[in-house]
């Protein structure tokens, strides 16, 4: 069976659900490979590639394509898993991984369905004082509550990395907390480059959040001003302007401030210099960004007292009703104009009359 090709499918895979497209057989092993489970995997066959199978029909597929989640750990699969851990954690920011990130890893990148125990046993082996650094790690937590997916998009720009040149600005789904957008940006002192994230998504999704959050800062403006826009009819307590709230890589960081003390040929006043860490660092950096939010939108959340639901984050996103919750987005209505870029010229309009 094909997967479909609609137009709103299409739309949502390019870039609000990044879907994968594919045989059969290659959507079966994407999503086995990122160890979702038998119903899980059927549900995403069917409601987003429009294949009906039954979990009897595809354990048969997956053994015939030879895929298991049991292998026989012997000396010989030990000593690859080993290799390829000390591979991730002398690979920039990896290093910093706990033995649930490497796990997940050795399955959503290199296919390997290892005992979570015996990787535990391996970092601890490989990496001694990273073990020892983790576990002095605290955070306090709180609770936080969502009725469901789009409720409550959550927007920010991380500026640790401000003074080389980037910039990192993100969306999380507050009920899911998925990932949305993780992109490398060079300023944000622009309020249409970060405009943009949200306004293609938005398309993508052919609807908006019910309320989106954000910090006080001006390169928010534009959003907020769209974001009530959008929710200029809506009859519930979040629309119009309630429907935008505003709140108040170590690695990275450590690599930029150590290779600035041992070498005295940087010059961040130096624009060429500035435009040449951007020319060598900023792929590298979008990788890692696509690294993490490849991980994060397919890792297991575990149960807690703070955490209100559990699950994978793109299961909980694309699969709500699994848990008895709706979808929030709020869909397209004669209010929104079909030109995406006159809103946007609308909104920049009015964002600079209020400045």
């Amino acid at each position: 069976m094909a997967s479909s090709s609609s137009e709103d499918s299409e739309g949502e895979t390019s870039i609000h659900g990044e879907l994968p497209q594919g045989s059969e057989r290659e959507l079966i092993e994407y999503y086995f490979n990122r160890g979702l489970p038998y119903k899980h995997i059927t549900l995403m066959l069917e409601k987003q590639h429009n294949i009906a199978m039954n979990e009897r029909t595809l354990k048969r597929r997956l053994k015939d394509y030879g895929c298991s989640r049991r292998h026989e750990v012997d000396d010989q699969l030990r000593r690859r898993v080993r290799d390829i851990i000390l591979l991730e954690i002398r690979n920039g920011p990896d290093s910093l991984n706990g033995y649930r990130t490497m796990w997940h890893i050795l399955r959503i990148r290199h296919h390997i369905n290892f005992p979570r125990h015996i990787v535990q046993t391996i970092l601890k082996e490989v990496d001694r004082q990273g073990t020892e650094n983790r576990k002095r790690r605290c955070l306090k937590r709180r609770t936080y509550v969502s009725p469901g997916p789009n409720f409550c998009w959550h927007i920010d720009c991380y500026d640790k990395l401000k003074p080389f040149g980037f910039l990192i600005h993100g969306c999380v789904d507050g009920f899911s907390r998925r990932i949305i957008w993780l992109e490398l940006m060079r300023s944000n002192k622009n309020p249409r480059f970060v405009a943009k994230h949200f306004l293609n998504h938005v398309k993508a999704a052919r609807g908006c959040p019910t309320r989106v959050y954000t910090d006080p800062g001006t390169e928010n403006g534009i959003i907020a001003g769209m974001q009530s826009y959008f929710r200029a009819e809506g009859s519930d307590e979040y629309a119009g302007s309630n429907a935008h709230k505003k709140q108040r890589s170590s690695w990275w960081i450590d690599f930029f401030h150590d290779w600035l003390n041992e070498s005295d040929l940087l010059d961040l006043t130096n624009e060429i210099h500035r435009e040449a860490l951007w020319f060598c660092f900023a792929d590298l950096l979008q990788a890692d960004l696509d690294k993490v939010k490849d991980y994060w939108n397919s890792h297991r959340i575990r149960k807690s007292k703070h955490a209100i639901i559990s699950g994978v984050p793109d299961m909980m996103y694309f699969l709500p009703e699994e848990r008895k919750n709706t979808h929030c987005l709020v869909t397209k209505n004669n209010h929104w104009k079909n030109n995406h870029c006159l809103v946007t010229v609308i909104v920049c309009t009015q964002f600079r009359q209020k400045k």
